[in-house]
């Protein structure tokens, strides 16, 4: 009789337990579900992505532009298992660089540029911020000015 008591109490359980799972499964869908995203482009491979239109006998700007008149002004590509947002249309990328410029200019954040590169200290693959904007400025006033410049030009030229 005990075993049969335990038996019910462990199924009672259990079908708590995956009741709970699946509620929060279908609330967390339906928060999830309400943001609008772009369409995603058709004919991707599951680990490659896109990537082999990308680099077909026809050139990326071109399957891109392709790609933008059958998808509209707007839409995702998986670069490998990464999604990127391709945009097409000069008032949308306007809109991106100046009203959502902080979620445009900032790097994903991975392992390897962690390890690599003293944890994201290096100017390309450190995320946007305030250690970002004053390394540009050095970088700008003391690499890229017009007198550095002038003074390598024969290595350039050589």
């Amino acid at each position: 009789m005990d075993v049969l008591n335990i038996s019910v109490t462990n199924t009672s359980i259990a079908l708590a337990f995956t009741s709970v799972l699946l509620l929060y499964y279908l609330l967390h869908r339906s928060k999830t579900s309400k943001a609008i995203s772009p369409p995603e482009a058709g004919g991707a491979w599951p680990i490659l992505g896109h990537l082999h239109l990308l680099g077909g006998s026809q050139l990326p700007h071109k399957t891109l532009a392709s790609m933008s008149d059958k998808y509209g002004p707007i839409f995702t590509i998986r670069l490998g298992l990464h999604r990127a947002v391709v945009v097409s249309n000069w008032e949308i990328a306007k809109e991106c660089f100046t009203t959502h410029d902080i979620a445009v200019s900032s790097r994903p954040k991975f392992i390897a540029a962690e390890h690599l590169r003293y944890h994201y200290a290096m100017f390309g693959f450190s995320p946007y911020g305030s250690y970002w904007r004053e390394l540009r400025k050095i970088i700008l006033l003391e690499l890229v000015c017009h007198r550095r410049l002038e003074g390598f030009k024969h290595v350039r030229v050589s």
